[in-house]
């Protein structure tokens, strides 16, 4: 049976900060990632997971169309440790900034996978150096700039008595005026050094960050070990999150998806086949659980038909009763039946299935009349 593999990749939240960027600059942000065949959602919705080769190249397509070269490094000035999720709510929950600092890279696949950090002690000196295992033939000199720049923000922000004395260490040239380099960071840059790295002075290592409360704590770090051990259905699980993010921007299509995951579409799909699902499956087990939760929450009908890509209320309903047994008119909340259901006799047979057990079969998918998908 095929396997899902997971490719080198990166949390949308690294994205953070473009659109002000590129206004800046007056470029259009969503040129850039049409071109990387990237959805807009990624730049809304943090946890999507893109690939490292696109946001790679999406940095050095941003420095060539603006004609800018610190384009990375720009970027960096609007991140910090936000920018690595829920890593950020363990970073100060430790007793020092060094065990923080070992818990992000214990977990730092969640947020990105292609790079490593390698954090060295000697005497008085710490250094992290960071590298990337990502396509040869990218230049890799914007992602290096954003990637030590914003490791440096993070660092900053985690040490309460500051990173005075720190230097930072990137392997290539100059891209520009080191006057312009100044701007955007206190710290000095050193030039043409053996490895991309953040020195600094290994007192730091001691400082006491504020930390979160040790339920926060021990909730986050149960949640990461979950995702970093999953095993059941990791490409159903990875296809379903997708589409969960990408309905509301109305991109959850099977291209769109694919992409995301740099994986061909018949691959996808057959790969889907595999696991005993397919991507129209997985598309309407979402639109039912959202549905449901709308519907719960007693939003209008006909906005829900229009959210969920539906160009007309009658689609929606006959796709509706088709996943619950009634009408979205006739659904009632109360443990999931319909309204009709609730007062029946335990003995009379429901006509509710759980969408878990739903298989669509109609090829043509005669009652959707929806917008593609």
């Amino acid at each position: 049976m095929p396997r899902f593999q997971t490719a080198n990749r990166i949390r949308s939240g690294a994205l953070m900060g473009l659109h002000p960027l590129c206004r800046r600059l007056h470029i259009n942000p969503l040129a850039l990632l049409r071109q990387e065949r990237l959805p807009s959602a990624v730049l809304r919705s943090p946890d999507l997971m893109i690939s490292y080769d696109s946001f790679a190249h999406l940095l050095n397509r941003g420095a060539d169309t603006a004609g800018y070269p610190l384009f990375g490094l720009t970027l960096a000035s609007y991140q910090g440790l936000q920018t690595f999720g829920p890593l950020s709510l363990i970073a100060g929950g430790y007793d020092t900034v060094q065990h923080s600092l070992e818990a992000i890279q214990r977990h730092f696949h969640f947020h990105a996978q292609g790079v490593t950090s390698d954090l060295r002690v000697e005497g008085r000196e710490a250094r992290i150096a960071i590298d990337f295992d990502l396509d040869t033939d990218i230049p890799l000199e914007q992602l290096a700039e954003l990637s030590i720049l914003l490791g440096y923000n993070a660092l900053r922000e985690m040490a309460p008595a500051g990173m005075a004395g720190a230097c930072l260490h990137l392997a290539h040239k100059a891209l520009a005026p080191l006057d312009e380099y100044r701007k955007h960071t206190g710290a000095p840059i050193l030039f043409e050094q053996e490895k991309n790295a953040i020195v600094f002075p290994s007192t730091v290592l001691r400082q006491r960050p504020e930390p979160p409360s040790a339920e926060i704590r021990q909730s986050m770090e149960s949640f990461l070990q979950a995702q970093a051990t999953h095993q059941e259905k990791p490409l159903l699980h990875t296809v379903s999150a997708l589409i969960h993010e990408l309905i509301p921007a109305g991109e959850a299509t099977l291209a769109a998806i694919a992409s995301l995951m740099k994986m061909r579409e018949r691959t996808l799909q057959r790969e889907l086949s595999a696991e005993g699902s397919d991507f129209r499956t997985l598309l309407d087990a979402a639109r039912f659980q959202i549905a449901r939760n709308a519907l719960e929450r007693g939003e209008s009908i006909t906005d829900l038909a229009l959210n969920l890509g539906y160009s007309e209320l009658s689609a929606f309903s006959r796709a509706f009763k088709r996943w619950a047994g009634v009408s979205p008119q006739h659904w009632h909340p109360a443990e999931g039946l319909p309204c009709r259901q609730r007062h029946a006799s335990h003995r009379s047979p429901t006509r509710h299935r759980p969408v878990a057990n739903y298989q669509s079969r109609d090829a043509n998918h005669q009652e959707h009349g929806r917008l593609p998908s």
